[in-house]
């Protein structure tokens, strides 16, 4: 796996001596390291390997072992708008139940996309995943773990779905896994009336019989009201951050008190947004699919703004995702799989610089 990072620093280098990232950027990128994972060799799961040869992560182990805050990913499965032309990428259509996620595959769930994003939630999410309480109470039914996507491909892909659980064993046996949920004040849950779904058990996640942790980040509002109703408990934690939400002090406690050093954020594009903007966002691995024709997306139809997840020549490398540089693609049939790598800001996300 050598000659991926290999690559990875060659192509770091072309963008700095073309003057498209500073010094200080290039010294980051290359101290972060990657971390290549090989289905087939590291785990002996060969079918999964003839689909994802190599696993790559945005940074290498020793230098996620020196941060302060959780190393965090993210990840989406996005759309081709038009069969031709600039390419925009849409990863929600809203006025479609659901936001309109499996219309971006043609309404299936495809193989590339289901096996991308297990791997994902096993390697990434299986210490913790991070939601809003919006995407809690509007997916209340839903567990959070690979097996959402892994499930699309156990009767027509069998041989690679046991090889995901196999995956999935090796990896999760040591861990204990924590569900986060960001909720910022007392308004959150006000508004979105959890304590009311939870007293009628109507959130999967808080069902006791789950045995699901639950960490809440809050503010001292939110843990006043919200504490009333569900306690602290074996399975139910808050983070209280003072009376202002304040989510790098929640990040660094995360870090220090649960132990947990990687993350998947699974909030939501303005929640991912806004933890890459304050420096603490790590990678993103987006499923790129073509157009998956007019009966899913009208090529003639006005594009959100708001569900725009990229456009080709946005990225720091002109790749299409804005602020992000890919560092590898996977092809799997017609579907791209790729990880790309948001800048750090070392002064908030590293111990010692």
């Amino acid at each position: 796996m050598a000659h991926l990072a290999s690559r990875y620093m060659k192509q770091l280098l072309i963008l700095l001596e073309s003057r498209v990232i500073s010094d200080e950027l290039y010294r980051h990128f290359v101290k972060r390291g990657l971390r290549v994972l090989s289905p087939s060799r590291d785990f002996g799961l060969n079918s999964l390997g003839e689909i994802l040869p190599e696993i790559v992560i945005g940074a290498s182990s020793d230098y996620v072992n020196k941060m302060k805050v959780p190393y965090q990913a993210t990840s989406y499965v996005a759309a081709r708008t038009k069969q031709s032309g600039k390419g925009i990428y849409i990863y929600k259509i809203p006025h479609k139940p659901g936001g309109g996620v499996l219309s971006l595959t043609g309404g299936i769930r495809k193989l590339g996309d289901s096996v991308f994003a297990s791997t994902h939630r096993i390697l990434l999410g299986s210490k913790a995943m991070m939601i809003s309480a919006d995407n809690l109470v509007t997916n209340r039914e839903h567990i959070w773990n690979w097996q959402f996507f892994g499930k699309a491909i156990r009767e027509s892909n069998p041989h690679i779905y046991e090889e995901l659980v196999k995956l999935s064993e090796k990896i999760v046996k040591d861990s204990i896994f924590y569900q986060i949920v960001v909720a910022r004040s007392d308004k959150t849950f006000r508004r979105l009336k959890l304590a009311n779904l939870y007293q009628k058990n109507q959130i999967r996640i808080l069902d006791p019989k789950n045995g699901i942790r639950v960490i809440f980040l809050t503010n001292q509002s939110g843990y006043d009201y919200m504490s009333k109703f569900l306690p602290e408990s074996d399975l139910i934690e808050y983070i209280v951050t003072g009376k202002t939400f304040d989510m790098y002090s929640a990040m660094v406690k995360v870090r220090l008190l649960y132990h947990i050093d990687v993350l998947l954020n699974d909030g939501g594009r303005i929640m991912s947004n806004s933890l890459r903007d304050l420096g603490i966002l790590g990678e993103e691995r987006v499923t790129l699919e073509p157009y998956p024709g007019s009966r899913f997306i009208s090529d003639n139809e006005r594009i959100d703004p708001k569900s725009i997840l990229g456009i080709e020549g946005s990225g720091i490398d002109g790749g299409e995702i804005k602020n992000g540089i890919r560092i590898h693609s996977t092809k799997i049939r017609n579907e791209m799989a790729n990880v790309y790598v948001y800048p750090l800001d070392e002064r908030l996300a590293i111990d010692e610089i």
